[in-house]
């Protein structure tokens, strides 16, 4: 039987009930007693008026210059990101200038009132006209070196509005600069969110530039001003005072003689800084509120622990018992739990017969992502429901794993017996579970414990028998026909030789004993060479090993992540490769290379693919990135940065295999790729045979409107080139134009067919 319930138990008067009855008594003689202190305390010890200000006022300035930072760093932010802009720095007359300023002018709308292009000789452009702002200081700060950043103002407009300008230089291509861009942003906003915040309306602040006058100020008239008080024993009180302190509380008299506290902040990156002036009084009587607040808050606070001590208490045990043996979403066992009853039924019946099985859903974490987690713990769910239908017929256990892996351990009378109800059983599945009308179907690793049997005769543990069934199921994990896989002496001798080959791994890369073949990539409107995919292989020095088909060494090494370190081997090869045919004088094609899935920052592939290609000095037009489609489910190396960063050197970049991954069509439109490389499982399938015509079609012809080169992998017959020829697409790949070459044969096949 699976699944017992926890059951209900009924209150006895026993030791352990005594024994909680005593802790009960005595938590709430421990919460009363700190409530009696805390109010005594309260009443004998004066907690003074800084002490309050700085958990109040001091947090609120700070509020503020975090926000006059966000502010400022927004806005200098954007005008980066445009000061970067290849187009930025091609512009040359003041036409141009007004042009850019045109097609940009969204971004005034988001994030300024107005924006300009300055020339070095002062003369700016906007499209609100042109001005001199030769002697403007952002612009003598930022053409003479002093400042890469800028924010100066306030300065008041023709309508009376108070701006500030924040101005950034345009460099050319060798590192001079040539300009300078500059935007005004209204204080408006500022002002607003500032008034927002102000605590009950005591408080006020104000906002000091890097000259000493007020950009905000909670009286109007002394915006873009300074102020000194007619009282010279009040010089704490003056602006230049604040400018000169920038950061600190101190008390002091304000112009009504009124006893005053100031909290100043000097704003993070800039020069501005940021305060808040507040009478005492006022704080003294937020203090006596926060007293009684603090009373009273205690005193329930008091009462909810006792009454959450009593629950917890009564409840504890039940509730731990079942957090520790069921699984919250699915109500079955936990693997613990589950790993525990396998093995007393296994020890049970040490001669009995068991299937262990494992099952997982492919592309469940791109299902979560898509669809949300509602949709993907509501299919979690389901599959529970069902493989605990399934156990409960045959009385036999189940339990869940880590997100979606399941198990089950089924008595059996005989393997063909239990395979005919799996059949069964897998079909009832494939049929049930479904996301947003679309069928999902899950992998199966199964292994059997037949005592009296040569190979599955051997005693195991329950936790032995789960991990053979999860490497036969990581055996069919990227086939899409193949629904479950069945543990065998073969799998064995497999897990024997990948030891093997993690061993050989680090000797074979030092020995250089990893070597690139090139697949020739074939124009199919001019049947010549157009290109070259580059291909890693392995000739061990290791006598058992040999030489290594690709699939039997690549799996091993993006498992284990060594694929990452043979991934930027593979690009040294490449690249001495060209420059070595470029400095003989041989023709050249463009080679394009291959990033594992097992790359995790793209900020780092991209830097570290960038330092190594810039060694040869080499075009990047020579270089193209495939990257695999399937890597799209994984937060962590997201194709859209990583293409947009490539793009940013000059490389073209490839989704590779589309079609053998979890992705949708609408990936094409997101990622901005420049080649998509259909999976060759479209050309061998039967369906292609048997009129996938349509299908092909359909997506050469996507291809074609999102203005992307389409490559067909694995072309094998004239029949096949023909067919994409007809259709349009633009390039080949396969072995009816060429195997992959050693390099030698590459060099000669170039010279041929270029």
């Amino acid at each position: 039987m699976m699944l017992r319930g926890a059951g209900k138990n009924k209150f006895k008067i026993t030791r352990k009930s005594v024994k909680y009855m005593c802790f009960i008594l005595s938590s709430l003689v421990i919460v009363l007693f700190i409530v009696s202190i805390a109010n005594k305390m309260l009443k004998l010890v004066r907690i003074d008026s800084e002490t309050v200000s700085r958990t109040s006022y001091e947090a609120l300035v700070h509020e503020y210059s975090l926000i006059s930072k966000f502010a400022f760093d927004s806005a200098q932010a954007e005008l980066k990101q445009f000061s970067n802009n290849p187009e930025l720095r091609k512009i040359r007359t003041k036409d141009e200038a007004f042009e850019w300023l045109k097609k940009n002018e969204t971004m005034k709308a988001v994030y300024f009132d107005r924006i300009g292009y300055a020339f070095v000789n002062g003369q700016c452009v906007s499209l609100d006209g042109e001005y001199d702002a030769s002697g403007d200081k952002y612009f003598s700060d930022i053409i003479s070196g002093i400042k890469v950043e800028t924010a100066v103002g306030p300065f008041e407009t023709r309508l009376g509005d108070y701006i500030v300008v924040v101005a950034r230089p345009i460099y050319d291509d060798y590192g001079n600069v040539k300009g300078v861009i500059s935007g005004t942003v209204k204080l408006s906003t500022l002002r607003e969110l500032m008034e927002k915040l102000k605590i009950k309306n005591d408080g006020n602040y104000f906002l000091l530039g890097d000259d000493g006058n007020f950009i905000c100020h909670f009286q109007d008239e002394l915006i873009g001003k300074q102020y000194i008080p007619e009282n010279p024993d009040l010089g704490d009180y003056s602006s230049q005072f604040f400018f000169r302190v920038r950061n600190g509380v101190y008390s002091t008299h304000g112009a009504k003689g009124q006893k005053i506290k100031v909290f100043l902040e000097a704003i993070e990156g800039t020069e501005w800084t940021c305060g808040v002036v507040v009478d005492e009084d006022v704080i003294m009587k937020s203090y006596n509120q926060l007293r009684c607040i603090i009373i009273h808050e205690v005193s329930v606070a008091a009462l909810v622990v006792f009454i959450l001590i009593i629950l917890s208490t009564v409840f504890l045990n039940n509730a731990n018992l079942w957090e520790t043996n069921y699984d919250s979403l699915t109500k079955l066992w936990t693997r613990a739990k589950f790993e525990k009853e396998a093995k007393v039924l296994l020890d049970k019946g040490k001669n009995d017969r068991f299937a262990v099985v494992e099952i997982d859903c492919p592309g469940f974490k791109f299902i979560n992502q898509r669809f949300g987690s509602q949709t993907a713990d509501d299919l979690l769910k389901q599959t529970g429901y069902e493989i605990f239908s399934y156990c409960s017929s045959r009385n036999a256990l189940c339990g869940r794993g880590y997100a979606d892996h399941f198990y089950i351990i089924s008595p059996l009378e005989n393997v063909g017996e239990f395979m005919n109800s799996f059949d069964v059983f897998v079909e009832r599945l494939n049929e049930s579970l479904t996301v947003k009308d679309s069928p999902v179907h899950l992998k199966y690793g199964i292994t059997f414990y037949l005592p009296g049997t040569n190979f599955y005769g051997t005693r195991r543990s329950i936790q032995d028998l789960i991990g053979e069934s999860s490497f036969a199921k990581s055996q069919i994990k990227n086939n899409l026909m193949q629904t479950y896989s069945i543990y065998s002496l073969q799998m064995q001798k497999k897990i024997a030789r990948e030891g093997l080959i993690e061993r050989q791994m680090e000797k074979a890369l030092a020995g250089g004993e990893f070597f690139v073949v090139y697949q020739p990539k074939i124009s199919l409107e001019t049947d010549r060479i157009a290109g070259a995919e580059a291909l890693v292989r392995w000739n061990s020095s290791n006598k058992e090993l040999g030489f290594l088909a690709p699939n039997e060494f690549i799996p091993v090494f993006e498992r284990n992540g060594f694929i990452t370190r043979l991934d930027f081997e593979v690009y040294e090869m490449v690249f001495k490769f060209l420059r070595r045919q470029i400095d003989e004088g041989n023709p050249v094609v463009p080679i394009s290379v291959n990033v594992s899935r097992a790359h995790r920052n793209p900020e780092m592939f991209v830097a570290e693919f960038v330092r190594r290609f810039n060694k040869y000095d080499l075009s990047p037009e020579l270089v193209e990135i495939e990257i695999l489609e399937r890597s799209s489910d994984d937060d962590s190396f997201n194709l859209i940065t990583v293409t947009n960063r490539l793009h940013e050197y000059g490389f073209s970049v490839a989704m590779d295999d589309f079609g053998s991954g979890q992705s949708s069509l609408n990936m094409l439109s997101d990622v901005p790729i420049d080649v998509i490389k259909f999976d060759q499982n479209f050309l061998r399938s039967e369906k292609a045979k048997k009129g996938q015509f349509k299908m092909i079609n359909t997506l050469i012809e996507l291809g074609k409107q999102l203005n992307k080169i389409t490559l067909f992998e694995g072309v094998e017959t004239e029949e096949q080139r023909d067919m994409l020829k007809n259709l349009k697409c633009d390039k080949v790949q396969g072995y009816f134009y060429s195997k992959p070459l050693p390099e030698k044969e590459f060099i000669e096949y170039i010279k041929n067919h270029i």
